[in-house]
């Protein structure tokens, strides 16, 4: 145990030389954060405009309508109606300046006092599918609200609403989980480098490698400094998410260090083999960490796996974050227990311990040979 101590000892004081190295967990991972947050976030509303050019009051109350008609996410209208003229509404149209507009016409409030089915133009943008999609469904709510406000009957279409979670969050949420992920693998990763690099740098592996004991004596205290370090750096990014957008594991936080801790201690032992293969520690250190991202982009970094399944490629599968990340969105976003915890924790293990298996002894021989 004194041997063990000691080796701990030397390990943290090359990193205490070194701290910023720790840093290269956290500085990649706050401009992804900032750039997702900048594409997904904001208020979510459409602009359009709505002419009216009814005769009779049922015009007016539908203008009036947008603004009954709210989105369960951000309690926010689904359309932020522009004051325009019809004119005006088809020029900013065209410029893209408005997603779109409709046109009341002037016989509106009539067909509907006799029971006719009224018209209404609409125009909307379908450049991009997603929100040709959303205009259809926000329309036909607004249409719905409509009708019950005028007190008419109900189109031949009901709907009634459930959710089986607590709250509606949105892209930038579900992303900003997938960057903890992230930065607990890079600041493992960052901090296993540092420290294989300066034990090379130094020529300590020399004497090592010449130690007639077994040499996982020498390997455990840097896998467990830079799982510490990389948790660390995914704390830092838990109380961020805490203090920005208001969520936290709470009575889980052990749960989502257990998951996360495991997926790191896979990237650490790559990493711990690229240290002592590559010559030059940057091109080593930057090989790991772009595969890393690649895993965090393919393996659900962005969305949901489990709704996603078809759509993850099989190298996802591959890697263990594609299998962690859900259920810790579920212990971090919802305070939920995952119905999959437990199967992904037996695979998690596996992953965890197939790379200490194979990165010791590869990390092993290699030691030796330098010896």
């Amino acid at each position: 145990m004194k041997r063990l101590w000691i080796l701990f000892k030397t390990e943290f004081n090359v990193w205490r030389h070194d701290p910023i190295t720790a840093l290269g967990g956290v500085i990649p991972c706050i401009f992804i954060l900032l750039a997702f947050a900048l594409l997904f976030g904001g208020r979510l509303s459409f602009k359009i405009a709505v002419i009216n050019h009814d005769r009779g009051q049922y015009g007016r109350r539908l203008v009036e309508t947008f603004d009954k008609a709210i989105s369960p996410l951000d309690n926010a209208p689904y359309y932020a109606v522009q004051d325009l003229d019809e004119a005006q509404a088809r020029q900013a149209f065209k410029e893209y300046r408005i997603d779109g507009f409709w046109i009341i016409p002037e016989d509106f409030s009539d067909r509907i006092a006799a029971g006719d089915h009224p018209e209404i133009d609409m125009y909307f943008m379908n450049y991009n599918d997603d929100r040709a999609k959303n205009h259809r469904i926000y329309s036909a709510e607004v249409l719905w609200q409509f009708y019950q406000d005028i007190g008419q009957p109900a189109p031949l279409l009901g709907m009634k609403e459930s959710y089986p979670l607590p709250v509606m969050i949105d892209w930038v949420s579900i992303i900003s989980v997938g960057i903890v992920l992230l930065s607990i693998t890079l600041g493992g990763i960052f901090n296993m480098f540092i420290l294989t690099y300066k034990a090379q740098s130094s020529k300590v592996t020399l004497e090592i490698g010449l130690s007639p004991r077994s040499l996982g004596w020498v390997l455990f205290p840097k896998t467990v400094l830079a799982l510490i370090f990389g948790l660390a750096t995914g704390t830092l990014f838990l109380l961020l998410i805490r203090i920005w957008m208001g969520f936290w594991p709470a009575g889980y936080l052990w749960a989502v260090f257990l998951l996360a801790g495991l997926v790191a201690v896979f990237w650490t032992q790559a990493a711990l083999v690229m240290g002592l293969v590559a010559r030059n520690y940057m091109s080593g250190a930057v090989s790991v960490v772009l595969g890393a991202m690649i895993i965090f982009f393919i393996g659900g970094g962005l969305s949901m796996v489990r709704a996603n399944k078809d759509a993850v490629t099989w190298v996802a599968w591959m890697f263990p974050n594609t299998h962690a990340v859900d259920p810790i969105r579920d212990l971090v976003l919802f305070n939920m227990w995952p119905l999959d915890f437990w199967p992904v924790l037996l695979r998690l293990l596996g992953f965890a311990a197939a790379a200490l298996l194979l990165g010791s002894i590869f990390s092993a021989r290699k030691l030796r040979r330098l010896g």
